[in-house]
């Protein structure tokens, strides 16, 4: 579930940083953001369920990791939705998101995990602290990161590994 959550997060960020060099319907915009978190959700519905069956309190953290992922999307549509102007809802989830990222990270390493969660999560912390810094920050230097940051993110942190994940190469 991992590897189809990585592949439309990645079209998703994808399209969200093309969007700033380049006209996008931002409804279609909308759509596709809540269509992303929407497949998500599901799935961490799954995970959720599958972590109740094991009665592991570890296989939490997975279906923990899944929801905020789905949530992230889900907020992007709602300002989007709302045609808001001030983003700074987003900002604070983007920093609280880059403190869990952070935390599993460092879980990651302290538990002996595979290398490749380790730099997806920094990878996912780095762009959501992009995202805080730029908006509730006000970083200007930042925030003209900010297309790159998600594209490049995109390809590298969802949709590569979560193509390599379904074929089996990674994880």
């Amino acid at each position: 579930m991992l590897g189809v959550n990585l592949v439309f997060a990645g079209f998703a960020l994808t399209l969200n940083g093309l969007s700033y060099l380049t006209a996008v319907d931002e409804r279609v915009k909308m759509a596709v953001n809540i269509f992303v978190g929407a497949v998500i959700a599901i799935n961490a519905v799954l995970q959720t369920q599958i972590a109740i069956a094991a009665g592991e309190p570890a296989a939490f953290g997975f279906a923990a990791a899944t929801w905020l992922f789905a949530i992230n999307y889900f907020v992007i549509a709602a300002h989007l939705f709302f045609k808001s102007t001030n983003w700074k809802v987003f900002g604070l989830y983007s920093l609280f998101a880059s403190i869990v990222s952070l935390t599993f990270a460092t879980e990651t390493v302290v538990l002996g995990g595979p290398g490749v969660l380790v730099y997806l999560w920094l990878m996912w912390a780095l762009l959501w602290a992009q995202s805080f810094l730029a908006i509730l920050v006000g970083l200007k230097a930042v925030d003209k990161l900010t297309p790159y940051v998600l594209i490049t993110n995109g390809i590298a942190s969802t949709f590569v590994p979560g193509l390599l994940i379904l074929l089996g190469v990674i994880l």
